[in-house]
Parts: structure tokens; C-alpha cells; sequence
């Protein structure tokens, strides 16, 4: 079963992409949808997908748009969360 609590805390640790700034919130680039549960496997969220962002640049996340927000910092949050990724299962 796949369970990626520990990975959200792990991506809980990092600092903002953007500002370096703690604390910040997972952004899910997968969309979770309405009731925050997203896809499920047995009951538990399965999400590998996911950013730092402070709150601030969460929410900028959210009205901007993926692109927008790219565009904005020059970042590719898909290529963040992959090298996150890669890190995780490495460490």
C-alpha cells in the first residue's frame, strides 16, 4: 500500500521555492479536489506531487495559476517536485 504521509512531512521540512521562508504548506499540483482526498488507495491520499510554498505564495499559487505563477518566478514547480522526489527515494 502506498502511504505518502512521510513524504508530506518531508516536503513540510523544505523551505518556500520561492522565498526560502518556514513554515510552508504542501501545494498539491495534482488537484485533490473538493474534499481534499483526492485519489485514494484503502482510505489514504496518495500524492507525490507536491511543493513547499509559504502561505503567501500558496495562495498566489492558487489565483494565479500554475503558469501564471511560473512564469512569475521563473520556476517550473513540476521540475521541483520531481527533483523533491528523486531526493526523497535517494536519502
Amino acid at each position: 500500500m502506498l502511504d505518502t504521509k512521510d513524504y508530506i512531512k518531508k516536503v513540510k521540512s523544505l523551505p518556500c521555492l520561492v522565498c526560502g521562508q518556514h513554515p510552508v504548506d504542501p501545494d498539491h499540483l495534482d488537484h485533490r479536489g473538493s474534499t481534499g482526498k483526492g485519489e485514494t488507495i484503502t482510505n489514504t491520499f496518495v500524492d507525490y506531487s507536491c511543493v513547499p510554498l509559504c502561505r503567501g505564495h500558496h495562495s498566489e499559487r492558487h489565483t494565479l495559476g500554475v503558469k501564471k505563477f511560473q512564469d512569475k518566478y521563473r520556476i517550473n514547480l513540476w521540475r521541483e517536485a520531481h527533483t523533491i522526489l528523486r531526493r526523497y527515494f535517494v536519502e
